[in-house]
């Protein structure tokens, strides 16, 4: 064999290691894609701020997980942050109750729900309380709500969903009150200036405003007496980008499960020091210290670690009911999956 062909022959077999290498190597990357998650930013303190608060671990650093905050989108409700995740503004929806992914998924909207956030139970109202009025009011029923004005956070979404509920429980239509939608944190303020007759007011601001006095609750109005005991929210992505970066999404759910158990856990420990960390946030981020002298860590418990179909199959049988959908048009494996639970092991 004569140098040139010698010479060739390195020069061919070195190619063809380069680019095996250059193969594997784009494959690798392909795996490891550091995939930036755009996430709603939250005015009061978010988990991660929270655990990292706590304990000093930045979960997201740990999982590889890069977000990036949007702000330009205002929400107060899962209707139009899913609104907001469907036309590509976000990437994950990080709660919304049942109805407006249905009908976001009966329209055709690709999204899905893959982890259970808020649980309803005798003992634990997700943090939906039910139907606070003045103490002077003439309101002492359901049935007096007629010809009056209700607040609620967002149209199409839970509270809207549940007055109708216990509406129709009592002979009523939604068509006989008059649905008033505000942010949550508005509510006390339209209620005491009488701007509304009630207000569906949610989680720790149901408790600010039952501690200022002078309000009670209409018996009846809560989640769990409408619908009993399940999981009530869910979070959730859209479909082409649980396709296109699903390592991502795995990441982001068991950064956001391994977060809220620290919540948890510190909670059931000292809920004060919980409390004192989530008001040393509020005063950073400029929201409502306050706040954190309600502060539960107990919208969502270990003993709820996946959505089953009876949380969603209530929903879509009442929608059946009421002519929103046709008898077998979805399926709850149309709205969830448990596959990108962390929890979750296949079968």
């Amino acid at each position: 064999m004569n140098n040139k062909i010698k010479i060739l022959l390195v020069v061919v077999i070195g190619l063809v290691i380069a680019g095996a290498g250059w193969l594997t190597f784009g494959k690798f990357s392909s795996k490891s894609e550091n995939v930036v998650i755009r996430e709603l930013q939250s005015t009061t303190p978010t988990q991660w701020e929270l655990a990292n608060k706590l304990t000093g671990r930045d979960v997201l650093v740990e999982e590889g997980v890069k977000l990036e905050t949007v702000n330009s989108i205002q929400s107060s409700g899962g209707t139009t942050t899913l609104q907001a995740l469907l036309a590509d503004n976000i990437d994950v929806c990080t709660e919304s109750a049942w109805p407006p992914y249905i009908n976001i998924i009966a329209r055709g909207g690709k999204i899905k729900a893959l982890l259970g956030i808020a649980v309803s139970t005798k003992d634990n109202e997700g943090g939906t309380q039910g139907v606070l009025v003045l103490d002077d009011s003439s309101i002492h029923t359901i049935k007096d709500l007629v010809g009056k004005r209700i607040a609620v956070n967002v149209l199409g979404a839970e509270a809207d969903y549940v007055i109708r509920l216990f509406l129709k429980k009592n002979g009523l239509s939604i068509s006989q009150v008059e649905l008033v939608a505000a942010p949550t944190e508005k509510h006390e303020q339209l209620l005491r200036s009488r701007q509304v007759d009630a207000a569906y007011i949610l989680r720790v601001y149901y408790d600010l405003t039952v501690a200022n006095g002078g309000v009670r609750q209409i018996p009846g109005t809560t989640n769990f007496e409408t619908k009993g005991e399940s999981v009530m929210s869910a979070l959730g992505f859209r479909t082409d980008f649980i396709e296109k970066h699903p390592d991502a999404v795995r990441k982001y759910l068991k950064a956001y499960d391994t977060s809220r158990r620290i919540i948890y856990n510190e909670f059931q420990k000292d809920p004060e020091r919980v409390r004192k960390a989530f008001a040393d946030i509020s005063l950073k981020k400029g929201s409502n210290p306050l706040l954190a002298k309600y502060f539960r860590a107990t919208l969502w418990t270990p003993d709820y670690p996946f959505i089953a179909d009876k949380d969603v199959q209530w929903w879509l049988d009442r929608f059946i009911e009421d002519g929103l959908l046709k008898p077998g048009q979805l399926k709850p494996y149309d709205i969830y999956t448990n596959e990108f639970n962390p929890l979750y092991k296949k079968k």
